[in-house]
């Protein structure tokens, strides 16, 4: 019988990165540390277990600068972990930090995949029937926690192209789910549509739900969020059911 002192701490950390990575579409770096001694392992548990990111690919293209999960007293299998597979017996909870960067946001926002519903965006403009087409959006994460917006707009029947810039204030969703964009404040007072500004709102809010960052058998619950100048840091609480293995 494999023991843990044959197979080591970095073969079970290397075979548990490899499962991982598994879930994920790219990654600069990826790791994972597994904390144990042969007497936990003998009791089906594992002292902690983190779980490091950059560069990550998540869903619909998103990259994550960074994420960290902290998990600690996790019960598992003790022979399939002898063999490199960590299989929990009971749900553990944890801590997750994801960090996304300004870049990272606009490309998300004008990426092909998540911005098909602002191509041909109906909304009234004052008072009359108006189509809208983005040309090009940006997100600015800023020093004093507030998250702006600049976007050149086509006016279809016109042909005209306008600028429209605001600043919102973010929060976590009720649920713990997603960011919410409240506290619009436009930079020259006046907005080109409700609808329009909506419209943006509500894309941030789908790239920054936390379903786009979760893996199968770990699931997220956001706390806390803080906008510094280039980048988003959301804190949550992370809640596994399961561990990814080969």
């Amino acid at each position: 019988m494999l023991t843990l002192d044959r197979l080591g701490e970095q073969t079970l950390n290397r075979i548990a990165t490899l499962a991982l990575s598994s879930q994920i579409n790219d990654a600069k770096k990826l790791e994972v540390r597994v904390k144990t001694d042969p007497s936990l392992l003998a009791k089906g548990q594992l002292e902690s277990l983190a779980i490091y990111g950059e560069g990550l690919i998540m869903e619909h293209d998103i990259r994550l600068q960074e994420m960290v999960i902290r998990l600690e007293t996790i019960a598992v299998a003790p022979f399939k972990a002898l063999t490199g597979n960590i299989e929990l017996t009971q749900p553990t909870q944890g801590t997750a930090r994801i960090v996304i960067a300004q870049v990272d946001l606009n490309r998300a926002f004008n990426s092909d995949v998540l911005g098909i519903q602002l191509r041909s965006l109906k909304v009234q403009v004052d008072g009359k029937p108006q189509t809208l087409n983005v040309k090009q959006v940006h997100c600015r994460l800023l020093a004093e926690g507030r998250v702006g917006f600049d976007a050149d707009v086509r006016l279809a029947q016109s042909n005209e192209t306008q600028r429209v810039s605001f600043t919102t204030t973010p929060r976590v969703s009720d649920d713990g789910r997603s960011v919410v964009l409240e506290k619009v404040e436009y930079a020259q007072g006046k907005e080109l549509s409700p609808e329009f500004t909506q419209a943006l709102v509500t894309k941030a809010g789908k790239i920054l739900h936390l379903s786009h960052f979760e893996m199968p058998g770990i699931s997220l619950r956001m706390h806390h969020l803080q906008v510094q100048e280039g980048q988003l840091t959301l804190q949550a609480v992370a809640h596994v059911t399961q561990f990814p293995s080969l």
